[in-house]
């Protein structure tokens, strides 16, 4: 209500009574003021009462639909198909009924609703142009609003040019539908039968052996439905043709389970053989999952041989030195090194050098290189064909020192490598170019220091490897 009412509490007491001295009655003795107000507050109640229930009435109408309000829009030229109302397409203009007029809803007269022919445009859902801004751009803004292709949109759009140049404002344009194929109402389907499909008829599979609709299992199986409520022939061959010259058809059903390199599908070792199968269940050849010699040790705590039989790994130095226990220093793959539980060098039991005054020599005619072994001077020249080296030295490689101690161990295990990666001690471009070299480094590095560090120490070794592969040694 718009006004407000100032009202007061109705009154809660009868009119003043008055006792009449000497007499046994009494007489109602009324205020003309008191009794007229009095008389104004019951009917301002009357009133509020009255007002109150006729709003809430009003408020709490139920809303109904009236029959008759869905109407089909028409077009005003039957031609031009495309150039419909301004209203948006299938919207909803309706109001809850009472006093107010019907309003009909708006169906668009793109929206196919009757009969329609093969070949005509399907459409089940419209989009306006209402409120867009019209250029070269707005059909494929159409399409990518609704998730079609722009080849589709002018597919359900006929009318439109392709640089989309005749689109109209406030128009209905057809963003969801499909052409209408050709219905198999007579049970007769496939390419023998102008393409007619079973989908929307009573049987939805269609037959490739007699080509007609039917809802067996056999009828819908892979290698023999050709179209309908299927794959169909696009992705099991129903001729058995496969393969890569035949649309890459699969194989299914009656026609096997593998397509050889001729194309045919079928079962057996001429179909599904190694060498011989191109697509389908073909045998895979085995896989060696073993791993590299340095790699095979199973210790875990960097012991070997003893009660356990544990072997040496690359975590560990793969060298079994005479006290049981792993690495790959020069004491623990010369003199006692256990080769049954791990590497052990070539010349572990030939010469040992054991003091430091002693040094071993080699004749060649390549310049001599001196190597220093903690306390053992060991001289060795570098022969295009033999040498008498033995293992490559802990802390002689620039920069390895700044490496942490896992690290250190991890570089120095995979030096010790050469004899078993083909190469001579301390050639780090024959190292190098092995894979196994610095894939035994990330391994190790990974094992023994984690991802973290383990990225600080595949970088080193990755440096060494390419100033090696720079300048290669004679």
């Amino acid at each position: 209500m718009s006004s407000r009412l100032s009202l007061h509490p109705c009154p809660d007491s009868d009119p003043t009574q008055e006792l009449v001295p000497g007499t046994h009655s009494s007489k109602t003795v009324m205020k003309s003021p008191q009794g007229t107000i009095w008389s104004l507050h019951i009917v301002f109640c009357l009133i509020v009462l009255y007002f109150t229930f006729t709003v809430q009435a009003d408020e709490c109408a139920p809303a109904t639909w009236q029959p008759g309000q869905f109407e089909r829009r028409q077009l005003s030229d039957p031609s031009a198909s495309l150039n419909a109302s301004t209203a948006v397409s299938s919207s909803i203009e309706a109001q809850p009924t009472g006093n107010a007029t019907i309003s009909p809803i708006i169906i668009s007269p793109l929206i196919t609703t009757g009969d329609i022919d093969a070949g005509q445009v399907n459409c089940r859902y419209t989009a306006s142009t209402t409120g867009r801004e019209l250029n070269y751009y707005a059909c494929t803004l159409l399409a990518n609003r609704y998730g079609i292709s722009i080849e589709s949109f002018f597919e359900l759009n006929p009318g439109l040019n392709p640089d989309c140049g005749n689109i109209q404002a406030d128009t209905d344009y057809c963003v969801r539908g499909f052409i209408e194929p050709i219905r198999a109402i007579d049970g007769l389907c496939g390419p023998v039968n102008n393409n007619a499909t079973c989908l929307g008829t009573e049987f939805q599979c269609c037959n490739a052996n007699t080509f007609t609709c039917g809802n067996s299992t056999e009828d819908c199986a892979p290698g023999t439905c050709y179209e309908g409520a299927c794959v169909g022939d696009s992705i099991y061959t129903t001729t058995g043709k496969c393969g890569r010259d035949h649309g890459n058809r699969q194989c299914a059903g009656v026609w096997g389970d593998c397509c050889n390199a001729d194309g045919q599908c079928g079962t057996g070792e001429s179909f599904c053989g190694f060498g011989v199968c191109q697509l389908g269940n073909c045998t895979m050849p085995p896989i060696d999952p073993s791993l590299p010699s340095w790699l095979n040790g199973n210790t875990t705590d960097g012991t070997c041989g003893g009660t356990n039989s544990f072997t040496c790994n690359v975590v560990y130095g793969n060298c079994c030195n005479k006290d049981g226990k792993c690495g790959a220093l020069p004491s623990d793959c010369g003199a006692g090194c256990q080769p049954q539980w791990g590497t052990c060098s070539s010349t572990s039991t030939t010469s040992k050098t054991s003091s430091s005054s002693t040094m071993v020599t080699t004749s060649g005619p390549i310049t001599t290189n001196t190597i220093t072994f903690s306390s053992s001077a060991i001289t060795t020249s570098r022969p295009t064909t033999t040498t008498s080296s033995t293992l490559p030295p802990s802390t002689s490689i620039p920069g390895e020192a700044a490496l942490p101690s896992c690290g250190k161990l991890c570089f120095n295990n995979m030096l010790a490598q050469y004899s078993g990666l083909g190469c001579m001690a301390l050639d780090a471009y024959c190292l190098c170019s092995n894979a196994d070299f610095s894939n035994g480094l990330r391994d190790c590095s990974n094992g023994a220091c984690g991802a973290a560090i383990a990225s600080t120490v595949i970088a080193f070794g990755s440096s060494y490897c390419a100033s090696a592969i720079a300048t290669p040694s004679a």
